[in-house]
């Protein structure tokens, strides 16, 4: 049976990426919807959904707002325990679906960041040999409080909210597990000229964190892949697909 998933993708130059391509070699099939270009998703039955970052803030419904779209999927998907993972801007529009406040962090995190696990009940597979202080690619300005009931999974010093789980299929990572150094060189067009000229050396600065890091990230990133697919496959064999589209 193939395991199908349905991957919500706001901006051309955020794919899958690394992420996507580990999930490919597990045997899903990825579906992408280009939301912010397409009213609907591919029609479809999917087994789990992966919701992508993007420069947009994730209250900014007026000009997008393919975001309120994307949040009813993501609760439709949860309410039928279908796995959810959002990273970056997905996670934060996993924190407003379920009532949680997104706005601007204290200071933006741009490049390698040091992520720490924190101590829960239920420890993650994907996290249980995450060493402390392992840099992960960060390239946010916004972060969100936790839903109500949401397991805290990650921290760092400047961004308090790094990794979540809401229930047992639902995940938001506010860092980077996809992103290669190709993706990253794209992003940086969107950086304003205000970064930019008050970092003049960050674009050199994070492509030497990814010769530093990325061989780790890298690692990390296949083993997220295995443990959120395996999600997938047992959900796919415990419950129905999710028939798409149906956005009510």
């Amino acid at each position: 049976m193939s395991t199908d998933i349905l991957v919500v993708q706001h901006i051309d130059t955020v794919p899958a990426g690394l992420l996507g391509r580990y999930l490919e070699l597990q045997g899903a099939w990825l579906h992408t919807w280009n939301a912010a270009q397409r009213s609907h998703p591919p029609q479809g039955e999917y087994h789990g959904l992966l919701v992508l970052g993007g420069p947009m803030q994730a209250w900014d419904d007026e000009h997008f707002p393919h975001l309120q779209r994307t949040m009813t999927l993501i609760r439709q998907f949860h309410r039928q325990h279908k796995p959810v993972l959002g990273i970056c801007l997905g996670a934060q529009l996993i924190a407003r679906s379920f009532g949680a406040a997104v706005y601007a962090n204290t200071t933006p995190e741009l490049g390698f960041t040091p992520l720490f696990p924190v101590a829960t009940a239920a420890p993650e597979p994907w996290l249980q040999n995450f060493p402390d202080g392992m840099p992960m690619l960060e390239w946010h300005f916004d972060t969100f409080d936790l839903p109500a009931g949401a397991d805290w999974l990650m921290t760092s010093d400047r961004c308090k909210h790094q990794a979540f789980r809401l229930g047992s299929h639902t995940y938001g990572l506010q860092f980077h597990p996809e992103a290669t150094p190709d993706i990253f060189r794209g992003w940086w067009a969107f950086l304003s000229n205000t970064v930019k000229t008050q970092s003049p050396h960050l674009l050199e600065e994070v492509q030497q964190q990814f010769d530093q890091h990325w061989a780790k990230a890298d690692q990390f990133t296949e083993t997220l892949a295995q443990c959120w697919y395996a999600q997938v496959q047992a959900a796919a064999q415990d419950t129905p697909p999710c028939s798409l589209p149906i956005l009510c």
